[in-house]
């Protein structure tokens, strides 16, 4: 059973009744309108709402309207480290209400404790992505939480296993499968009445260079990555017709714990710098950053893209320090 977490600061959301409405009802949704072009009498032709039209007829498309998320409501999965946890305080930085999720009960306490001591409107949940029926459990929460309706859906938890392809066993194969890439697609189906009530919605990978570029020793990393990127591409097209957008950001070495025993060698380290025009690592917040601006207002015309976050390595050819 998931459990949802919650305190009693008057800026946290307090969950008393987990018993959700229908996942399919159709609420939220604006009318949308049509014209007949003269030549094609017989052709009906529906524009899908934006930010900037909903701004235009309201009369309020002020900038500080398209830089904020104030009002929307996000689920970020796997937010109390690394990327995910740099997410989940950007959006609430931005004026968005987040619920996010964990394996670790007590990781997880401690966020959410530090959070509410910052004045963060930010609920949590135990649950473990890479299993069939706790991500059921977990959207049904979400749905209790923002009552039936989710502007924003971060897809951020992945593992990685680092070994020659002919060394992996069947079970290690499965593990990155269904962490990396089955994961995610159900939860996008589960998402998406959510997403589609909410009248703008906009779905966020954390995809990486990996699925465009080889890196040495995680050919079955790298092939989840790769197919959540034709993945980002299919559900843009798929649920333009909803208004919901789909992008991902593929971010290079970020300085997560995740990586951490990777660059603890010197010499390895040297030769990402020396492969990274930048000659650095990422941090988080380079990445959360990219991601906020993808569900802003700001963006609303961008869907189906993958940004590399990557101090420009995927574009580095052959450009040597010494001349």
């Amino acid at each position: 059973m998931i459990q949802v977490y919650h305190y009693s600061s008057s800026a946290l959301p307090t969950v008393r009744n987990l018993t959700p409405p229908s996942l399919s009802s159709p609420t939220g949704c604006h009318p949308s309108f049509s014209f007949k072009p003269k030549l094609l009498q017989s052709t009906r032709i529906r524009p899908i709402r934006s930010h900037c039209m909903l701004h235009s007829r309201n009369n309020s498309s002020r900038r500080e309207d398209r830089w904020s998320l104030r009002g929307m409501t996000a689920l970020v999965t796997g937010g109390t480290r690394g990327i995910g946890h740099a997410v989940v305080e950007e959006f609430v930085g931005l004026g968005a209400r987040v619920h996010t999720c964990a394996r670790n009960d007590s990781e997880l306490s401690r966020c959410l404790k530090d959070w509410d001591d910052l004045g963060f409107e930010v609920t949590g949940s135990i649950c473990d992505v890479s299993v069939r029926h706790q991500r059921e459990a977990l959207m049904e929460t979400v749905l209790s939480v923002f009552h039936g309706k989710l502007n924003i859906l971060i897809n951020n938890v992945g593992t990685n296993i680092r070994k020659p392809m002919i060394d992996f066993t069947a079970a290690e194969f499965s593990t990155l499968m269904e962490t990396n890439f089955e994961s995610i697609f159900h939860t996008c189906q589960l998402a998406h009445p959510l997403l589609k009530s909410s009248g703008l919605g906009s779905a966020v990978f954390i995809s990486s260079v990996s699925g465009f570029l080889l890196l040495k020793s995680i050919s079955v990393q790298g092939a989840t990555k790769g197919a959540i990127n034709q993945l980002v591409k299919n559900l843009a097209c798929e649920w333009a017709e909803d208004n919901i957008r789909s992008n991902a950001v593929a971010p290079w070495y970020i300085r997560t714990s995740m990586v951490e025993q990777v660059l603890g060698n010197k010499e390895y380290l040297q030769e990402v710098y020396s492969r990274t025009p930048l000659r650095r690592l990422g941090e988080p917040m380079e990445v959360s950053s990219a991601v906020a601006f993808l569900c802003l207002p700001a963006s609303s015309y961008i869907t189906g893209q993958i940004i590399c976050i990557d101090g420009g390595m995927s574009v580095n050819g052959f450009y040597p320090t010494h001349d």
